[in-house]
């Protein structure tokens, strides 16, 4: 695996995946109705449902406003290249939102989680469908 500098995207090449997440960000799935993927990564495996990112900026948002932080005021300097344009899409794609994940290490240790942020550089492979994970 290669490090990637800080400030660099890198470039993720799978365009199914990519596919997948637009359809849930442009048409998110009605509630029971997810789309559940498992990825794996060289430390272990993730399993959970894919949500739109917009998700997950309104909690952040919902986040800083109970701590007081003002989210109006913007950087200067900053370039943007992650905001989305102002039709709520999110731009390109460096992560993948999920909710009800469970996490399991390669030494065995799972971990659930309510919601997770995964940067698609990482991922080595994915599927449809969560893994089985004994005592999950």
């Amino acid at each position: 695996m290669t490090a990637v500098e800080p400030g660099i995207t890198p470039k993720v090449t799978d365009n199914p995946l990519h596919l997948v997440i637009e359809a849930v960000e442009s048409n998110p799935p009605a509630p029971g109705r997810a789309v559940d993927v498992t990825f794996y990564f060289p430390w272990g495996t993730v399993s959970g449902s894919i949500e739109p990112c917009w998700y997950y900026d309104q909690k952040v948002l919902h986040y800083l406003q109970t701590v007081g932080v003002d989210h109006h005021r913007h950087e200067s300097g900053s370039n943007g290249a992650d905001a989305g344009g102002s039709d709520g899409t999110c731009g390109s794609h460096q992560y993948v939102h999920l909710s009800k994940v469970i996490y399991r290490h390669t030494n065995g240790e799972l971990a659930k989680h309510d919601e997770l942020r995964v940067r698609l550089a990482d991922i080595n492979a994915w599927t449809f469908g969560r893994a089985e994970h004994a005592g999950a």
